[in-house]
């Protein structure tokens, strides 16, 4: 469990993400995330979230391309929604949802480095060899 902690965590948010889009507006559960499915804050740290998971965490590189499909999906089918139905206010929440998926993928590629900048620096020894003293 302690393992797959993250993909938990990132199967969560991505719900989180899909359930006001799929919600109708007058809807009783809609009703109660009306606050936070309207702010453009609100939507880019989620969408910061479920990017910089899979990017800073997970190991193999199309695992983390995959992973960025529900985010891609979310943003399509904003804007196809939108344009079907005509504007509304969840179509207004596109930009922050782009910017938050690209702050996600630079934060999680820091987080990585920084993991493995951290790994390397351990794996050195406190004196070099070419400086030991006899």
């Amino acid at each position: 469990m302690t393992k797959r902690r993250f993909f938990y965590l990132w199967c969560l948010l991505v719900v989180a993400i899909f359930l006001p889009s799929f919600l109708p507006v007058n809807n009783a559960v809609y009703q109660v995330i009306a606050g936070y499915d309207s702010s453009r804050w609100a939507h880019f740290l989620a969408y910061v979230s479920v990017a910089a998971i899979p990017v800073a965490a997970w190991k193999r590189r199309p695992l983390i391309l995959l992973s960025l499909l529900p985010e891609m999906i979310s943003v399509a089918f904003q804007i196809s929604r939108a344009h079907a139905s005509g504007p509304f206010l969840r179509s207004q929440n596109v930009g922050a949802d782009l910017f938050g998926l690209a702050a996600g993928i630079l934060l999680g590629l820091n987080l990585r480095m920084i993991r493995k900048s951290g790994r390397s620096i351990e794996n050195v020894s406190s004196v070099p060899s070419d400086l030991e003293i006899s």
